[in-house]
C-alpha cells in the first residue's frame, strides 16, 4: 500500500508577491535609494487588494530590504541591509543552539588572521589614527579600573580592521563574532589580577599588530594575530567567561564584554 503524498503547503499570496519583488530587485539591479512601484501600481500589476500588497511590503520592510516613504511621491524605497540587522537574525538562530567559546575561537583563530593579512598595505593614515586612538582609550579605561569599557574598546579595535577590509564576507563574519564577544559575555571570575593581565595582554598585542601593519610585514601580522587569539581564548577560560543565555536582546550600553 503506497503512502498518501504529504499535503502541499499553500503559500500566501502576499508571500508570493514579496518573493517576486525580491526577484525584481535582483533582476533590475535596484540599489539603495531606488524605488519599487507604489501601492496602486502594484495592486494593478498583481491584481490584488491593497491589504495583500501592504502585507507583502511589510514583509520586505521587516527583512530590512525596503523602507516605506510617505507623501505624494512616496512608496517602498530600497535600502541596504545593515550588519546589525543581519547579525540579529544570526543571533536568533544561535539562541536555540549550544554556543561556547571554543567554537567562537576556533573561527577567530582563522578568520582574524585572514582579516589581518587582508588589510596589510591597505590601512590609511586615518585607519592608523583610529587604531592608535583606540589603544589610548583602552589604556585609559584600564588605568582607571573601567574594565567593562576596556573590554568593549578592545573588541572595537578589530572592527576598525573590518572597516579596512575589501572582503565583505570575511568582514561580516569577523564583525558578527566581535559583536557576540562585546555584547553577550559575562565573567564568573572577579579576579582583579586576571582581569588586569587580560587587559595588559590585549594592549600589548594591539600595539604589536599596529607596528606590524606599519611595517607591512605579513608574517609578523600572521604570527601576532594568531598568538593574540590563542591568548585571548586562554584568558576567557581562566576568567570563567560564559555567554548570556539571552542572545535575542539588543546590546546593552556599557555591558561587560570580553575580547
Amino acid at each position: 500500500m503506497t503512502e498518501a503524498p504529504a499535503p502541499m503547503r499553500r503559500i500566501k499570496l502576499s508571500d508570493q508577491i514579496a518573493e517576486d519583488l525580491c526577484r525584481r530587485i535582483a533582476r533590475e539591479r535596484l540599489g539603495p535609494g531606488d524605488r519599487l512601484p507604489n501601492e496602486a501600481a502594484l495592486m494593478r500589476h498583481y491584481g490584488c487588494a491593497k491589504g495583500t500588497i501592504r502585507e507583502a511590503l511589510k514583509s520586505l520592510e521587516v527583512q530590512g530590504l525596503v523602507t516605506m516613504q510617505s507623501g505624494p511621491n512616496g512608496g517602498p524605497e530600497i535600502r541596504p541591509i545593515s550588519v546589525e540587522a543581519a547579525a540579529r537574525q544570526l543571533r536568533r538562530f544561535l539562541h536555540f543552539q549550544e554556543l561556547d567559546f571554543a567554537q567562537v575561537y576556533a573561527l577567530r583563530r582563522s578568520l582574524e588572521v585572514q582579516l589581518g593579512l587582508g588589510v596589510v598595505g591597505r590601512l590609511t593614515p586615518q585607519d592608523f589614527a583610529r587604531l592608535e586612538a583606540n589603544i589610548a582609550e583602552c589604556e585609559a579605561a584600564n588605568a582607571e579600573g573601567r574594565r567593562g569599557i576596556g573590554r568593549i574598546v578592545e573588541v572595537d579595535f578589530h572592527d576598525i580592521l573590518c572597516d579596512a577590509s575589501d572582503n565583505p564576507l570575511l568582514a561580516f563574519m569577523c564583525r558578527f563574532l566581535n559583536s557576540l564577544l562585546r555584547d553577550l559575555v559575562e565573567f564568573r571570575s572577579e579576579s582583579l589580577t586576571e582581569h588586569e593581565a587580560f587587559g595588559a595582554h590585549n594592549l600589548a598585542s594591539h600595539r604589536a599588530l599596529v607596528c606590524a601593519f606599519r611595517a607591512e610585514d605579513a608574517d609578523a601580522v600572521r604570527g601576532e594575530m594568531h598568538a593574540h587569539m590563542c591568548c585571548a581564548e586562554h584568558f576567557m577560560q581562566r576568567l570563567d567567561a560564559k555567554f548570556r543565555t539571552d542572545l535575542l536582546s539588543a546590546r546593552t550600553p556599557g555591558a561587560r564584554a570580553a575580547e
